[in-house]
């Protein structure tokens, strides 16, 4: 009973078997007949490759397992970059802030420093000129005292009596 069943379940197989080298078949043909695939193999490369199966597989199989680390090793040296940059535009933005900053300090603190300054020179400006102005109007007469001057000494008598009637 075995061997019927065998028998039956093996003809499908062969038939799905010879399905999957004809297409098997038309895939090489279809690679093989692309103009690079066929420039490749007619190099010295290419026919090393084809005398040494192993080695092609070999390379093959390398090729498909290396990508994935390489592809990461990409990502992540692109990443990097662009992190790189990105952190490079925030320091540089964080430094000319904080520069500016330092720069409105150093403005306003120069401001209190000349309004001080020039606070100080204002006093003194008019301490000077209100000094000066009374020293002058101390040394020289008025124009009353200049012509109580003048009347005293051209009339001494008339001095003398006007002083006495004040007293009196």
């Amino acid at each position: 009973m075995q061997g019927k069943m065998s028998d039956s379940e093996g003809l499908p197989l062969s038939r799905e078997m010879q399905d999957l080298q004809n297409r098997f078949n038309t895939m090489m043909h279809t690679i093989n007949s692309n103009s690079k695939v066929a420039a490749f193999m007619s190099s010295s490369v290419g026919q090393y490759l084809d005398d040494h199966p192993f080695l092609a597989l070999l390379l093959l199989v390398f090729t498909i397992m290396s990508a994935v680390p390489v592809g990461l090793f990409l990502i992540f040296a692109v990443i990097t970059s662009l992190l790189a940059c990105i952190g490079f535009i925030v320091m540089e933005g964080l430094m000319l802030s904080v520069g500016g900053v330092v720069l409105l300090c150093f403005l306003c603190g120069l401001v209190l420093i000349s309004l001080a300054i020039s606070s100080l020179l204002a006093i003194c400006y008019f301490m000077f000129s209100t000094t000066m102005n009374y020293y002058h109007n101390s040394s020289t007469p008025s124009k009353k005292e200049e012509t109580i001057g003048y009347s005293a000494s051209s009339n001494p008598e008339d001095t003398e009596s006007k002083s006495t009637q004040k007293k009196e």
